[in-house]
């Protein structure tokens, strides 16, 4: 059986990109694990620019601290440019093209989606490979759908009585949340929170699993860049030699 590297490490160095439109502290993790492997040695990946949609977002400042260029691109200006509502696919897929060409300056392998608000369109997914992380385990299947994907997903596993939560990190697609998944971080215990709403124990595991994430996500574009994550014939994947058709779980 042939398996082949989705990244193969022998055309150099991965050239990733992030995409951000908050605070982007997964992006830092990857830059932070670029500059310790660099200190041993060297680095199988660079991150070579950001991208954000946002102005407010910290992407600047990331960028001046670890002199990283940055293209921003402010969505919401936009789209008010345009005439029409955010939810517009078509003006969407304009602002992915403008943000294809800025990426494509830089040389971009791999986008890191690391805190992006994104309901990505064609142009982009199909323009570069896309690596997402998000706060639940999209492993988990209901009615031949990921149960807890969308952008309530640790609400939805704690109302489903979830006893362990988990974050995962995914190939993208344009179906949010939906590509195929590579690595799942170790869980979260649920405990009893007696006396403390719903909403107040969403927020409080939402930030137990940012970390999860912030985590797995250098772990991800190392393994990555590395070539341990491959591709059979028929698109199965595997990390080294071992098939996972629903990602590799630590």
């Amino acid at each position: 059986m042939l398996l082949t590297p989705i990244w193969d490490p022998e055309k150099g160095k991965m050239r990733v990109a992030g995409l951000v439109s908050g605070s982007g502290k997964s992006l830092v993790t990857i830059i932070e694990e670029q500059a310790r492997m660099e200190a041993e040695g060297s680095a199988p990946y660079e991150v070579v620019g950001l991208f954000s949609d946002n102005p407010k977002s910290k992407a600047e400042e990331i960028g001046k601290q670890y002199s990283i260029p940055v293209f921003t691109n402010d969505i919401r200006s936009f789209y008010k440019s345009r005439g029409k509502k955010i939810t517009d696919r078509r003006v969407r897929e304009e602002f992915d093209r403008e943000a294809v060409e800025a990426l494509k300056s830089i040389k971009t392998d791999v986008l890191a989606y690391a805190g992006y608000v994104w309901a990505t369109t064609a142009p982009l997914v199909n323009a570069f490979l896309g690596i997402n992380g998000h706060p639940a385990d999209l492993s988990i299947m209901e009615g031949g759908r990921r149960k807890f994907a969308g952008a309530q997903g640790v609400r939805d596993a704690l109302l489903a009585g979830e006893t362990a939560l988990a974050s995962t990190v995914h190939i993208v697609t344009t179906e949010v949340d939906g590509g195929p998944i590579l690595m799942i971080s170790e869980p979260v215990q649920v405990e009893k929170h007696e006396g403390l709403s719903l909403e107040d124990m969403s927020r409080h595991y939402l930030r137990l699993l940012n970390e999860k994430t912030r985590a797995l996500f250098p772990r991800v574009i190392k393994d990555l860049a590395q070539g341990t994550f491959k591709r059979d014939e028929k698109g199965g994947l595997y990390y080294g030699e071992t098939p996972i058709p629903k990602g590799y779980r630590l």
